[in-house]
């Protein structure tokens, strides 16, 4: 059943894939990213192939026949897991439907949070053992979303995600953002933003016994270019809904391009526990990169009262290459 279902996702993406006509743009899309990591965890020690979020996908435009100037948008992305046979080769990512105009765009379907959005290109090491996520919590992506980006003025737009929940009884998560410069510091030289969750279901483990708790996570991140060298600092807090308890956090970063190296260095610290990685990529051509990271993470204990988030102790290694198309 995987593979018939795996063979007839790639074929849809194929299909997709073929010339579109003239009031519609499709683009195929996807990376391999791949990596040999060796890792250390308590007593443990072993080697391992990773594939780092490996995806492929499909996205779209169609401009609309009707008297205002409006367009059709449309994404389908899966994880490609290239590196584990005890899951389905595909795992769904952001898919979504919508309509761009004046007004902005709205989409419906399954898309990552206007927090987890918020923070633009700021992790360095996305993806890989010093993700930030390891540590934060606010790293959401959530099924039956309703997303609105504004129209950008004077660099300043507004976000917002509304999450239809599945259960009557409980209230409606929502996420909302307001950013000022371009995520990716490629338009302008800064980027600054602050978002805010509010009921968002987050799962726990408390004395082997797994609950969903609802959380408020507020996030402040800057980032700034000076010519090859690039800095950046996030402000994180995540407080539970019911009995107010929070944790507080923070993550620091810094890059360096020399020619078609690239180093960097990121710190981020969570309820007491921090995790420290440093790294370099490699470009061998504008889609082909290889590189090489290090990461220390600290022990977060959760459940027990203790944290709200748990992520396990270790020191991890890793080489590998990455392929877009």
């Amino acid at each position: 059943m995987t593979f018939i279902k795996s063979t007839i996702t790639l074929a849809l993406c194929s299909v997709l894939a073929l010339p579109a006509v003239a009031d519609e743009v499709v683009d195929f899309y996807g990376k391999l990213n791949i990596s040999l990591q060796a890792a250390e965890e308590g007593d443990d020690s072993f080697n391992e192939l990773k594939s780092n979020a490996s995806r492929v996908g499909v996205k779209g435009k169609y401009t609309l026949d009707t008297d205002y100037a409006l367009e059709a948008i449309y994404k389908l992305e899966w994880q490609v897991n290239v590196d584990d046979d005890t899951k389905d080769t595909l795992t769904a990512r952001n898919q979504w439907v919508g309509l761009r105009g004046g007004f902005g765009e709205v989409t419906i379907g399954r898309a990552d949070t206007t927090l987890k959005v918020s923070q633009g290109k700021f992790d360095l090491f996305n993806d890989y053992e010093g993700d930030l996520k390891h540590l934060f919590i606010g790293e959401n992506r959530v099924t039956d979303s309703l997303t609105y980006k504004s129209p950008t003025f004077n660099n300043v737009q507004f976000l917002a995600s509304y999450i239809l929940s599945e259960d009557k009884d409980l209230d409606d998560p929502y996420s909302v953002g307001l950013a000022f410069g371009d995520m990716s510091l490629k338009k302008t030289n800064f980027f600054l933003s602050i978002a805010r969750d509010e009921n968002m279901p987050t799962k726990v483990v408390t004395d082997g016994i797994k609950e969903t708790l609802f959380l408020a996570n507020t996030r402040l991140t800057g980032m700034y270019k000076f010519g090859d060298f690039r800095v950046g600092g996030i402000l994180t807090k995540s407080e539970l809904t019911d009995s107010g308890k929070s944790e507080n956090g923070y993550a620091v970063n810094a890059s360096y391009k020399i020619g078609p190296v690239l180093t960097k260095i990121q710190y981020q610290e969570f309820a007491g526990a921090d995790a420290i990685s440093i790294g370099a990529d490699y470009k061998l051509g504008k889609n082909t990169k290889v590189f090489a990271w290090y990461t220390d993470r600290e022990e977060l204990v959760g459940g027990d009262g203790e944290t709200i988030k748990a992520a396990n102790e270790g020191t991890y290694f890793a080489i590998g290459m990455e392929q877009k198309f």
